[in-house]
């Protein structure tokens, strides 16, 4: 049995995800069922789910998203032992073959319900602290309950909060699957806490949960070639203990039923425009007879939503724009980003925006591209799997060189890159480097497009479909992970 711990999980059924890391544990579950492998994936159930937006008197007010759980069943209950009080929860379960999701609902008391009521906001650090906590003690006894440590093969923990689950478990072949080089990714807690639960008194301060999770576990995992360096720059002395094992996409769950192993060129330029027409009427757009150049992901400063702003602002090209994605209530800069899209939708009339980027919405968003615009500042992205999602679909991309971009995509052959290509966090707010690089993708875009009109695009379309669909494949990662 595969066992992974996760903050977020996005399954069609709930909206229990944020973002990337939710969609690919949730490609992870539906190639296990497809592949047959025994796994099991375990959570927190969020009540509130994420976030959702409101306009108010013209600003945007976060509001809580809300989640289903109608289609999960109650497993069984327990209680933990948490803050020296007992927690109660209930174990929900959705099984598809051989793959189970397991969700952890707090049911009382009214603290440990309130930490846990929505994904990655917490009006504390103890709130913070103790969400995770209770994750990783939840987890432990769930697998103690229903599994049993001999059972399980690789104790996969994604993200550093995880990491609280080897203060309750050591396990051989845990593994510390780091899923980006940000310094957000490397989340540390007061040491009082540690004091507190388990009677250390930690030498650092803070507690750097990376640290923590690349000491005390067996390995660690970087989701892309590229992360090595930038981790190991990080935690030279666990450099050892560090590989990659590039993230990939479950291909049957995100490509378009007309594009499942079409022939040659013209079979696939045929199944891709019928994709297309069809997914245009599902979103309800008017772009027949128009390119289509889409950007959608969670929006956040290094992913520099901003070049698709000034893009369309600057080409002077009868295209149609799809924005796509929403920010986290505190990120500042995201919020405004997301009041630039909705200006911009409102006032152009080749423009359309959906915030909320539901697996089907993001799906259909791809059916409908042309040119896929992935444009995270060098350094900072650690895979990135959007690229990837429209690459199997044959949408090429017009990327900067970072993540896994630079593990397969080739310039002008199938894709377009522009940019340095940097091993290291430089600041992100470096004008310099942005103006230079906005310039090498506005030429780029143009490159695309003349290719479009020579014709010559629907030749780095085809490559893309042939190149990414068995390199990106959930197959080829789980061979990675040695899960197959």
């Amino acid at each position: 049995m595969i066992v992974s711990i996760v903050p977020e999980l996005a399954i069609e059924e709930l909206r229990n995800f944020a973002g990337g890391l939710g969609v690919l544990e949730g490609d992870k579950f539906y190639a296990a069922a497809r592949l047959g492998v025994p796994y099991t994936v375990i959570t927190l159930y969020y009540p509130e789910g994420y976030v959702s937006y409101r306009e108010e008197n013209g600003e945007l007010v976060p509001t809580a998203e809300g989640n289903v759980s109608e289609k999960l069943q109650l497993i069984g209950s327990s209680e933990l032992h948490v803050r020296g009080e007992r927690v109660a929860v209930s174990y929900l379960g959705y099984r598809l073959g051989s793959a189970s999701a397991v969700f952890i609902r707090v049911d009382s008391p009214e603290w440990a319900v309130k930490a846990t009521r929505r994904l990655y906001q917490e009006d504390t650090e103890a709130e913070r602290f103790y969400k995770y906590l209770i994750l990783a003690r939840g987890a432990v006894d769930y697998v103690e309950r229903y599994i049993g440590w001999d059972n399980v093969k690789f104790l996969d923990l994604q993200e550093a909060y995880t990491v609280l689950i080897l203060f309750f478990k050591r396990h051989s072949r845990a593994r510390l699957v780091i899923h980006t080089p940000a310094p957000w990714g490397h989340p540390t807690f007061h040491k009082r806490f540690f004091k507190d639960e388990f009677g250390f008194d930690m030498a650092m301060e803070p507690v750097i949960l990376t640290e923590l999770g690349l000491a005390m576990a067996s390995e660690g995992v970087v989701v892309s070639k590229k992360m090595v360096k930038l981790t190991c720059n990080t935690f030279p002395h666990h450099c050892h203990k560090i590989r990659p094992a590039t993230n990939a996409v479950e291909v049957p769950r995100w490509e378009h039923p007309k594009l499942a192993n079409v022939g040659g060129l013209e079979e696939f330029k045929k199944a891709r425009e019928e994709a297309k027409a069809e997914a245009l009427r599902a979103l309800g757009i008017d772009a027949s007879g128009k390119i289509v150049i889409s950007w959608a992901r969670r929006i956040t400063r290094y992913k520099r939503p901003h070049f698709a702003l000034q893009l369309i602002q600057d080409l002077d090209r009868d295209v149609v724009f799809i924005l796509g994605g929403r920010a986290h209530p505190a990120d500042h800069y995201g919020i405004e980003i997301m009041a630039k899209f909705r200006e911009v939708e409102r006032s152009a009339e080749n423009v359309y925006y959906f915030p909320d980027l539901t697996p089907e919405v993001t799906k259909r968003i791809i059916w409908v591209s042309d040119l896929w615009l992935f444009t995270p500042f060098s350094g900072w992205e650690a895979s990135g799997t959007s690229f990837m999602k429209a690459g199997i679909n044959g949408v090429p991309s017009i990327a900067s060189r970072d993540g896994a971009v630079t593990e397969l995509v080739k310039d002008g052959h199938n894709g377009w890159l522009f940019g340095e290509d940097r091993d290291r966090l430089l600041p992100l707010e470096t004008p310099e480097i942005d103006e230079r690089e906005y310039r090498e993708f506005r030429h780029k875009v143009e490159e695309a497009l003349n290719a479009y009109t020579s014709g010559r695009y629907w030749e780095v379309a085809y490559n893309a479909y042939r190149t990414f669909r068995g390199f990106f494949s959930m197959d080829r990662l789980f061979r990675d992970l040695g899960y197959i």
